[in-house]
């Protein structure tokens, strides 16, 4: 496997993700920074590009994951109390 700083040629995935743009669906792309450092966003013929760095993206999937256990938890004990 090759470390992304250590890559030549540019990487870009396109995912089969869809949102909806300007009434177009669009697939989302992805663009790592050569660098390693962070992550830029786009729709599928758009120009806008969002920058993120890949330690928010982890730290925004830690909370999403601790935030559905807690609901998962919350539900459980109105099931169980009922």
């Amino acid at each position: 496997m090759t470390k992304l700083p250590g890559r030549k040629s540019r990487l870009m995935i396109e995912t089969s993700d869809t949102v909806r743009e300007k009434g177009k669906l669009r697939e989302v792309i992805v663009e790592p920074d050569p660098q390693g450092y962070t992550v830029a966003l786009r729709l599928k013929g758009t120009r806008a590009r969002f920058e993120i760095a890949w330690n928010q993206i982890y730290l925004a999937a830690v909370k999403i994951a601790v935030e559905r256990q807690r609901q998962e938890r919350k539900a459980r004990r109105k099931g169980t109390t009922k």
